[in-house]
């Protein structure tokens, strides 16, 4: 029996096993962030890129549950199916103790993922499984499709707002395709909007990313919060956007710090 505590710090997750597109994904955009905080002038090892109107010295911090989801969930899923990862994780205590406690909030379909320690928190497809992936705060993702995840990475930074990385335009197009797509991609801005929530500015922008296999529909939210840089992207395949569009659009929204 799996369960995870969705308000506090500490997790004990089960580590599924990620499919090779998924895998593919993950390592790639996570080269990018080690290259945004390459140039950015980031205190660890890794390599530089070229970035637009960004140049603070940042840190990604350490993964919390990275010990101890390594220690106790190192094999499970080893030699395992899809189809036994599905009937092990939807019928889990884990996912029915997250259904009944969305249900108590009122959001019909939705989870909710609150970090009471890094101050932020969203809403998550029900059904969706907590994985680790090095480099991120938290990254859900859905048993099936492997494209359709959810993420949080933290930076640390001494910008006070994101305006100051530059405007809408200028950090949307450096994120989108220096950071959050891998290098030879075809990269499209989708949409772009700044908003605010309790006085802080978000850029909130949507991508695709098309390779030779398959294309990509990306929803990115971005804010700065004391100190800390969050980056939550969420997205699928271009070919369910139909099915998930509106839904990873309630997803992105509902992102915020508090």
């Amino acid at each position: 029996v799996d369960v995870a505590n969705h308000s506090g710090s500490k997790h004990t997750m089960r580590v599924l096993t990620a499919s090779t597109a998924l895998n593919v994904v993950m390592a790639l955009v996570l080269v990018g962030l080690s290259c945004f905080k390459a140039d950015l002038g980031a205190a660890m090892q890794s390599r530089s890129v070229s970035t637009t109107k960004m140049a603070p010295s940042i840190l990604v911090q350490s993964p919390k549950r990275m010990a101890k989801a390594h220690s106790a969930c190192r094999n499970e899923m080893v030699g395992a199916s899809r189809r036994s990862t599905i009937n092990a994780g939807v019928l889990s205590a884990a996912g029915l103790l997250a259904a009944s406690k969305a249900s108590a909030k009122g959001v019909k379909g939705f989870q909710v993922h609150k970090d009471t320690g890094d101050k932020y928190e969203f809403l998550y497809p029900f059904g969706w499984e907590e994985i680790y992936v090095k480099g991120t705060d938290i990254l859900y993702k859905d048993i099936i499709e492997p494209l359709e995840t959810a993420s949080v990475t933290i930076i640390q930074t001494d910008k006070g707002s994101i305006k100051d990385y530059g405007d809408l335009a200028d950090v949307t197009t450096s994120l989108a395709e220096k950071v959050l797509t891998p290098p030879g991609q075809e990269v499209k801005i989708t949409e772009a909007k700044e908003k605010d929530i309790d006085g802080r500015a978000y850029y909130q922008f949507g991508f695709t990313a098309k390779n030779n296999r398959y294309t990509r529909h990306t929803l990115v939210s971005a804010t700065i919060d004391k100190g800390k840089y969050y980056i939550f992207v969420t997205g699928a395949n271009e070919r369910r956007w139909g099915t998930m569009g509106e839904k990873l659009q309630k997803v992105v929204d509902s992102f915020k710090v508090m």
